[in-house]
C-alpha cells in the first residue's frame, strides 16, 4: 500500500516503495508480477540502488530509507532518528544486511561503486603547481600590504600556526582579503580558515591550494582568526 518509489536493478526486475505498509515490493517489468516483498521500518520513501535510475544499474544492492523508527533505536527524546537498511537484491529474494539510524529525513539518494572513486581521487595539490596570483608558498613569502581600502594579507597554513599571525592597522572602511595557502604536501591535511564577524563563514583550503576570503569590520576591536577544521 502507498507505492512512492520505484527503482530499477538492470536484470528486468523493478523495486517499490511502500510508504503506508512499510514493505519494499520486488516485481517483474513486463509480467508485473510481484516476485517478493521485504518489510522495512518504518514508513519508507525513496529507494536507491546504485545506478537504479541509469541505463546499466549495478543491481546488487538497494538501500531503503525509512522515515520513521520508533521502536528500532535508543528513543532520545521527542523527535527520533530515521532509519537506513541496506538489503542484498541479487538473488531471487531480497535479504536484509544491515540496520543502521541517519540524521534528517531522507530524500532521494545516489551510489556508485568505490572503484570508481578511490582509483581517481586527488590526494593533494602540488605546491609547486600552484598558480594562484596570490599563492604563498613559504611563510617567509608572506606579508600584508595596502592598496587603498582594500588590504590584502598573504598567509599561509601549516600545522598548527597561521603566519602571519598579527593583523595591525586595519581601518573602519576597509576590506580585508585574506589569501590563505595551505602549504601542506601531506593527504587529508585540510586547514579552515575564519575571521570572527565574517558574513561569508569560513573557508576550508586543501594541502597546496590557496582561497581568499573576504573580511569587512563592522567595529573597533580585536578580532581573532582561527583553524575551524
Amino acid at each position: 500500500l502507498g507505492p512512492l518509489h520505484t527503482e530499477f536493478d538492470g536484470k528486468g526486475n523493478a523495486y517499490t516503495s511502500m510508504f503506508i505498509s512499510s514493505e519494499v515490493v520486488k516485481w517483474k517489468l513486463g509480467t508485473w508480477e510481484v516476485l517478493d516483498r521485504m518489510p522495512v521500518y518504518y514508513s519508507v520513501g525513496h529507494l536507491m540502488i546504485p545506478g537504479g535510475d541509469s541505463q546499466k544499474p549495478w543491481g546488487k544492492y538497494l538501500l531503503s530509507l525509512n522515515k520513521i523508527t520508533k521502536d528500532r533505536f535508543l528513543p532520545t527524546g521527542p523527535e527520533l532518528a530515521q532509519s537506513a537498511q541496506l538489503i542484498d537484491i541479487s538473488g531471487d529474494k531480497m535479504k536484509m544486511l544491515l540496520d543502521f539510524p541517519t540524521i534528517g529525513e531522507p530524500h532521494y539518494a545516489q551510489a556508485i561503486p568505490a572503484d570508481l572513486v578511490k582509483n581517481n581521487g586527488l590526494k593533494f595539490y602540488k605546491l609547486s603547481e600552484n598558480t594562484n596570483p596570490a599563492a604563498t608558498k613559504s611563510e617567509a613569502a608572506g606579508g600584508i600590504r595596502r592598496q587603498g581600502k582594500a588590504v590584502h594579507v598573504n598567509m599561509i597554513a601549516i600545522r598548527s600556526h597561521f603566519a602571519p599571525d598579527n593583523l595591525e592597522g586595519v581601518q573602519l572602511g576597509d576590506t580585508v582579503y585574506f589569501h590563505v595557502t595551505n602549504i601542506e604536501q601531506d593527504w587529508d591535511i585540510v586547514h579552515g580558515f575564519g575571521v570572527l564577524g565574517a558574513n561569508n563563514s569560513e573557508i576550508v583550503i586543501a594541502p597546496g591550494e590557496t582561497r581568499t576570503l573576504k573580511w569587512v569590520p563592522t567595529m573597533v576591536g580585536v578580532f581573532p582568526f582561527y583553524c575551524t577544521d
